[in-house]
């Protein structure tokens, strides 16, 4: 029955569903399914006006979170907290308060990281062993945060050790990395190196015997995953810093399927080169200059031979980016700072370009390239009293210009340029020792669009710059609430409303590979979203004990025009209860080792699915034979089942002279609940099929420091 129903899967799902022991189960025609994954921790926090709509992630506490790949994960933290809708079982993709996936952005030290997915978004593709910062943004979004409408996962790698090398080793159940960083020149220059490598080639050979029934469906797999880091610093001064750094990611994917006669291929890169200059002008001026280069690039193919015909198809995204991006910051006083800066980008996109290949025909196809450019003027103010109030400004002007090339077509569309400007707010303000408001509103504009295809965090969705036929994406949202603190509780609860404009409705999401890939403008709608929410968080700190509780209600709905009759209907991840209760408990803690133990339950209503509501009988002019036509009451018309997970996990540190080790066991899905990774309707049974890839999975982590 497995391999029946996986034959039955889109090809790319193959691998990925084999890989992870799919395991079907039959659900009836019409029923309520439901998908997601999540993590969370606590952090200390004391009652101060704190910035509005930020969150400063703990990089300790996110190395002992419970995944099924074995290690933390700081996208897998940023789903649990409130306002967060998550994806498909697994996935690193979340939707924050009613945005699309492609509304939020991913930056490392300030470069845009467009691929930021390993192994099918199941993990981040970067590791945490460079991570020195983490910011998580999601109103109130400072002068330099850009071409977005929904977060920003600002992501800052750690500065070298000027004074001594150190080093760790680790290992998880799908990842084994290295970490070193030493000094060149003590006090001077210093260098971090970075890798990690994927055993998924190793571990499939291990246990394909094992797992025979699930993987006879493949043969041929190849799975090459890895990335690497390097990173230098130059201290030319006490008022100069220089450094210098390289990111490159790459996923590739191949399989065959036994007795199809096919091969299938799919990969996807990063490549960022970095360059960031440092000057302390006078106690209080200071400038930052950043130089980058991006290389982005995804693809899938598929090789086949029909009644002794060889034929293959291509499907190539590509995006190379030169920016520069310059920001003064002056400290008017000891209240009062303010930011002046300006930023350009030029980019040449190629999105969704096909070939294919036949061995008479030769090669046919679509090239979609695009030149662009994004040049942006930025300032902002902020004002800090102490404790007592916090409260930004920030304002952006926009000038986006581009041309699109057809080069299969032989001609230009005419130029385009737009000017947008943009502003966001952020207030916070201490009424008394134990409570305080916030409040922040965001005018956005983002002049990228995500033509996003089955929804898993991959990074196989294209992206397109604005056009003449594409208006930019545009938002405004509002926020506001109230945070308590009694002694070591916190507690805060807000309300907020977006309406999205622009927005992309991409009718062929579902046949994201195939020769129509080429042709996209044609399958695309334009409309309108709006999406409000409560949001609740109750944090407890302690020596021994911390938990968190986010609880999100909300509802996010979507109009298009040429789409579901032009009915409003809700978003395919409109999630009306979310709930996440993370917990960590410090069992033992000694001058040389400490023990500890934590959890995470997740409950999350299903999202939405579109899936016939009948069938009837038709005919075609000059046909006598009948044919069987679906009939769709509605986009999104089948709410799936709830999710619910539960993890548990203990770890452990040990230190020796100049060693420390580290380790993590962990059960994924304790309660081996089969939460859905996909659905579908199976014409021999008549019946609804859904998937799940994640039963209960244990999960192990070991690493060493020196």
């Amino acid at each position: 029955m497995t391999c029946k129903i996986l034959a039955n899967l889109p090809a790319s799902l193959f691998l990925l569903i084999g890989l992870l022991n799919a395991n079907c189960v039959a659900a009836q025609n019409t029923d309520t399914m439901h998908d997601t994954l999540s993590r969370v921790i606590v952090v200390a926090d004391t009652i101060k006006a704190r910035p509005a709509g930020l969150v400063k992630v703990n990089m300790p506490q996110i190395r002992r979170i419970v995944t099924a790949m074995g290690e933390g994960d700081v996208i897998k933290y940023i789903q649990t907290m409130p306002g967060i809708s998550t994806g498909v079982e697994g996935s690193s993709s979340f939707y924050v308060r009613g945005g699309n996936l492609g509304n939020n952005v991913v930056t490392l030290d300030g470069v845009r990281l467009y691929g930021y997915g390993h192994l099918l978004g199941i993990t981040s593709a970067f590791s945490n062993d460079i991570v020195g910062d983490v910011a998580f943004n999601v109103g109130g979004f400072d002068a330099e945060s850009y071409n977005l409408l929904a977060s920003h996962i600002k992501v800052t790698t750690k500065e070298p050790n000027f004074k001594e090398a150190q080093g760790r080793g680790s290992i998880s159940n799908f990842m084994v990395g290295g970490y070193a960083a030493a000094p060149i020149v003590k006090d001077k220059l210093a260098v971090i190196l970075s890798a990690r490598i994927s055993p998924l080639k190793l571990e499939y050979n291990l246990g394909k015997d094992m797992l025979e029934n699930t993987m006879k469906v493949f043969d041929d797999v190849v799975a090459g995953v890895y990335d690497v880091y390097g990173k230098a610093t130059y201290k030319i001064s006490d008022s100069h810093k220089l450094n210098a750094s390289v990111f490159y990611s790459i996923d590739d994917f191949g399989y065959g399927a036994v007795d199809r006669d096919s091969y299938d291929e799919m990969k996807w890169h990063n490549l960022i080169g970095n360059l960031q200059w440092d000057w302390r002008i006078a106690d209080k001026w200071s400038l930052k200059t950043n130089l980058s280069y991006n290389d982005y690039g995804s693809s899938q193919k598929q090789e086949k031979r029909l009644e002794g015909t060889y034929n293959a198809i291509g499907v190539q995204s590509k995006i190379n980016e030169m920016s520069f991006n310059s920001v003064v910051k002056y400290a008017i006083n000891t209240r009062w700072n303010a930011r002046l800066g300006v930023r350009g980008t030029g980019s040449d996109f190629a999105p969704g370009s096909t070939k294919v290949y036949g061995e008479d025909s030769g090669a046919k196809g679509a090239d979609n390239s695009s030149e662009n450019f994004l040049g942006t003027a930025y300032g902002e103010i902020e004002y800090t009293n102490a404790d007592k109030a916090r409260i930004m400004l920030a304002v952006r002007g926009n000038m986006f210009m581009g041309d699109i090339v057809d080069k299969f077509g032989g001609g230009k569309e005419a130029k385009y340029d737009i000017f947008n400007p943009e502003f966001s707010f952020a207030g916070s303000v201490r009424l008394c020792k134990w409570m305080g408001i916030e409040v922040t509103v965001d005018k956005l504009v983002q002049h990228y669009h995500t033509l996003e295809g089955i929804p898993l965090g991959w990074s196989l969705d294209m992206i397109v710059p604005s056009s003449n036929t594409l208006k930019p994406e545009e938002s405004i949202q509002y926020y506001g609430g109230m945070y308590f603190k009694y002694k070591n509780h916190r507690f805060s609860a807000g309300a907020y409303y977006k309406e999205l404009d622009n927005l992309i409705y991409f009718s062929r999401a579902t046949n994201f590979f195939s020769s129509q890939m080429g042709s996209w403008k044609s399958y695309i709608e334009v409309g309108k979203g709006e999406s409000k929410g409560l949001e609740f968080l109750y944090e407890k700190t302690g020596e021994k004990l911390n938990y968190k509780v986010a609880y999100t209600r909300s509802k996010t709905t979507r109009d298009f025009e040429g789409v579901n009759e032009g009915r409003t209907f809700l978003a395919k991840f409109d999630r009306p209860h979310i709930l996440n209760v993370t917990a960590d408990y410090l069992i033992k803690k000694e001058e040389n080792r400490e023990f500890g133990a934590n959890l995470l339950f997740t409950y999350q209503s299903g999202n939405m699915e579109s899936v016939k509501s009948a069938t009837y009988i038709g005919h075609l002019p000059g046909w006598d034979k009948e044919i069987i036509l679906d009939y769709y009451s509605s986009i999104n018309n089948l709410r799936l089942e709830d999710y619910i997970r539960l993890d548990i996990g203990v770890y452990g540190q040990w230190k020796k002279p100049k060693v420390t080790h580290n380790a993590l066991v962990g059960i994924y899905n304790v309660m081996n609940r089969h939460n859905i990774f996909s659905l579908y309707y199976n014409t021999d049974d008549k019946l609804w099929k859904k998937v799940y890839i994640f039963p209960l999975m244990p999960s192990i982590s070991y690493s060493v420091e020196f």
